[in-house]
């Protein structure tokens, strides 16, 4: 599989997730942040600590998520 496609799937059950949550009343800044403890929480402190490390790459940041921000992947998926 490549990376795009990859990604692409991330995103999509990422946006599902904010989406679902928001329909069923909760605010999209409640849903990020459940989503974020939640995914936090599923993984090891070892993962976790590596992401943190790796998200102060700009570099590799940039070639994850591109210009893209929440919005953007929002209209890409739907």
């Amino acid at each position: 599989m490549s990376l795009e496609k990859g990604l692409k799937i991330v995103d999509d059950a990422l946006t599902i997730a904010i989406f679902d949550l928001e329909r069923r009343g909760i605010p999209k800044d409640d849903a990020q942040i459940a989503l974020l403890l939640r995914l936090r929480a599923m993984v090891s402190p070892e993962v976790v600590k590596v992401a943190e490390l790796l998200s102060e790459d700009s570099e590799l940041n940039s070639a994850i998520n591109g210009e893209a921000g929440p919005e953007s992947m929002v209209a890409r998926s739907f």
